[in-house]
C-alpha cells in the first residue's frame, strides 16, 4: 500500500552510493519532462487535504499520445503509444510499444481504467499483452498531463498529449523535423543523439544530419537518410534513420502536425524522445532574445543536470546569462554565462557556453519545441532544450494559481519520479499534494508546502517540504504558465517542469 517514504533512503552519502549505479539509471528524458526528490529531515507525515479543483474523469476524454521512460528491474525501460479514454474512467482501446530488457513489444493492444481527482491528480491501470502498467498523472488540461510510472518494480516519467487526428497523414512527415533522443547504448551506458531531416510525401527521408554522444564518444554531423511509413490508426508509424554508423529503427506517434513522440525499437541501443517541426530558412536570427533551458544526463559515473537563462542577440552571441549545475550531488550555483553560436541553413548549429570555469559545447537544432541541445564534450553526456521566455520582467507574482509538476531524478535508492499538484500564492508561498515513486516505493497524497523566489530574468529558487524531507530547486521561468527546474540537493539529482493548470 502507498505510504510515506522513509527518510534514510535519501540521507546516505550520495557521492559514494550513486557512483555504483548503472548509467542506465541516470539518463533523463526531458521535453518535457522530469523531476526529482531530495532532502533530509524537516518533513511531517501528514497527508494533503481533500482535493479541490475543476477536474474529473470527464476531463480525460479523447485520443492521447503517451510516452514515458525510466528504469525497471532489467535496466532502461521505455513505453510509447496512443490511448482512447472515454471520459467515464475507461481506456477503451489504443496501441502501445514497449522496449525493455526482456524484449521489444510492438503494436500491443491496450485497455484500462482510470480515476481523476478534482485537483487533476489521477491513477490509471493500462492492460496490454506485454504486461500491466500502473501510472500516476496530473492533468494540466483536457489536452495534456504529466505522468510517472507507478509500479513497485519500475519507475519512469513522461507526458500524455491529446492527439490531433487530422494530422494522421503522410503530409505531417513532409518537410523538416528536428529530433532529440536519449537512452542507453549496447553496453548500457549513457547515449544521446539529435538531428534533423527532410522527408517527402512518399515515405523517403531525402536529406538530413545526425549527431551522437555515446558515453563521451562523439560522432558529429553525419549525413542522414532513411524512410518512414504511417499506419492506418492511432497516428502510429515507423521510421528508419541511417548514417555511416548503421540504421536505427523507431516507432512514432503523431501528436499534431508539429510534434511526434518517438522510441527506438531495436534491442540496443534504446533511445526515446521527441521530434518537432523545424522552421524554414534558418539563420543565426532564429535564436534571439531571452531563453530558459535545462539539461540532464551523466558526467562520468555520476548523474548530471544543468539549467540556466541566457540572452541571444540574433547575430551569434550569447550576451548575458546565468547557469547552475548538479553533478553527482555537488551543486554549483549562479555562474555568469556568455557564449557564441552559429546556425546553418541546414537546420543544424553549434553553441559554446562560457561560465568562466570552462567551455561547454553543443550541437543545436531550432524547432517549434524549442532549441534542441546535445552536448558534444567527451566528459559529459547531456541533452535538453532551451525555450523562448516571454517578454517582460518576472517576479514571484508572475507565478500564481494551480500548477501540475513533474520531476525525474536519481537518489541513493535508485530512480525517483514525482508528480505534484501545487498552488502558488504570488507572494512566495506554495502548498500541494505529492505523489512519489522512489525506486518502487510508492507514496500518494503527501502534504507539501514551501517557498519560492523569482528574479527579473526568470531565475529563482523553490523549496518543497513534505514527509520525504526538504527538496531544494533552482527554477527557470519560461512564462507565467511554464517553469523548468533542476534539483540542487546532495542526495537527489533531478530535472523537471511545472505547468499552469
Amino acid at each position: 500500500m502507498p505510504g510515506a517514504i522513509p527518510e534514510p533512503a535519501f540521507c546516505e552519502d550520495a557521492m559514494s552510493r550513486l557512483s555504483g549505479f548503472s548509467l542506465a539509471s541516470v539518463i533523463f528524458v526531458f521535453l518535457l519532462l522530469a523531476g526529482s526528490l531530495t532532502g533530509c529531515g524537516g518533513g511531517s507525515s501528514s497527508t494533503a487535504p481533500p482535493p479541490v479543483g475543476p477536474f474529473s474523469n470527464a476531463t480525460f476524454s479523447g485520443t492521447y499520445a503517451i510516452a514515458f521512460s525510466g528504469t525497471n528491474t532489467g535496466g532502461f525501460f521505455s513505453l510509447i503509444g496512443s490511448l482512447q479514454a472515454n471520459g467515464s474512467g475507461q481506456v477503451t482501446g489504443g496501441l502501445v510499444d514497449v522496449n525493455t530488457a526482456t524484449g521489444v513489444f510492438t503494436s500491443q493492444s491496450v485497455t484500462g481504467t482510470y480515476t481523476v481527482r478534482s485537483n487533476g491528480q489521477a491513477l490509471a491501470l493500462l492492460t496490454t499483452p506485454a504486461g500491466n502498467f500502473n501510472i500516476d498523472f496530473v492533468m494540466i488540461s483536457a489536452q495534456r498531463a504529466l505522468v510517472i510510472r507507478f509500479d513497485n518494480t519500475a519507475t519512469a516519467s513522461g507526458s500524455i498529449d491529446r492527439q490531433d487526428s487530422t494530422a494522421f497523414t503522410t503530409a505531417t512527415l513532409q518537410g523538416g523535423l528536428a529530433f532529440n533522443v536519449a537512452g542507453i547504448d549496447a553496453s548500457g551506458l549513457a547515449m544521446a543523439s539529435a538531428g534533423a531531416f527532410t522527408a517527402n510525401s512518399a515515405g523517403v527521408i531525402t536529406t538530413g544530419v545526425q549527431d551522437f554522444n555515446d558515453n563521451g564518444t562523439i560522432n558529429a554531423n553525419l549525413a542522414l537518410s532513411g524512410s518512414y511509413a504511417l499506419g492506418a490508426a492511432s497516428g502510429r508509424g515507423s521510421l528508419a534513420l541511417s548514417t555511416t554508423l548503421g540504421t536505427l529503427n523507431f516507432v512514432f506517434y503523431i501528436v499534431d502536425a508539429g510534434h511526434l513522440k518517438i522510441m527506438e525499437t531495436d534491442t540496443v541501443p534504446v533511445l526515446a524522445g521527441d521530434a518537432f517541426r523545424q522552421p524554414a530558412a534558418l539563420t543565426n536570427a532564429s535564436l534571439s532574445g531571452p531563453q530558459a533551458f535545462t539539461l540532464g544526463g551523466a558526467q562520468g559515473n555520476f548523474p548530471f543536470v544543468a539549467g540556466g537563462v541566457f540572452s541571444a542577440d540574433g547575430a551569434g552571441n550569447i550576451t548575458a546569462g546565468v547557469e547552475d549545475f548538479n553533478s553527482g550531488g555537488s551543486a554549483t550555483r549562479n555562474l555568469p554565462l556568455t557564449g557564441t553560436y552559429a546556425i546553418a541553413a541546414s537546420g543544424r548549429g553549434t553553441l559554446t557556453l562560457n561560465t568562466g570555469t570552462g567551455l561547454t559545447n553543443f550541437v543545436i537544432y531550432p524547432s517549434t519545441g524549442g532549441l534542441q541541445m546535445l552536448e558534444t564534450d567527451v566528459t559529459t553526456v547531456s541533452s535538453g532544450a532551451a525555450l523562448n521566455q516571454q517578454a517582460g520582467v518576472f517576479s514571484a507574482a508572475s507565478l500564481t494559481g494551480a500548477f501540475g509538476w513533474n520531476q525525474t531524478g536519481v537518489s541513493a535508492a535508485g530512480e525517483v519520479d514525482q508528480n505534484l499538484q501545487l498552488t502558488l500564492d504570488g507572494t512566495g508561498l506554495l502548498n500541494g499534494s505529492l505523489d512519489v515513486n522512489n525506486a518502487g516505493l510508492l507514496s500518494t497524497g503527501l502534504a507539501a508546502a514551501g517557498t519560492y523566489t523569482l528574479t527579473a530574468n526568470g531565475h529563482g529558487t523553490m523549496v518543497v517540504r513534505s514527509s520525504v524531507g526538504t527538496q531544494s530547486f533552482v527554477i527557470y521561468a519560461v512564462s507565467n504558465s511554464r517553469v523548468l527546474f533542476i534539483d540542487i540537493d546532495a542526495n537527489l539529482i533531478g530535472v523537471g517542469l511545472m505547468e499552469h493548470q
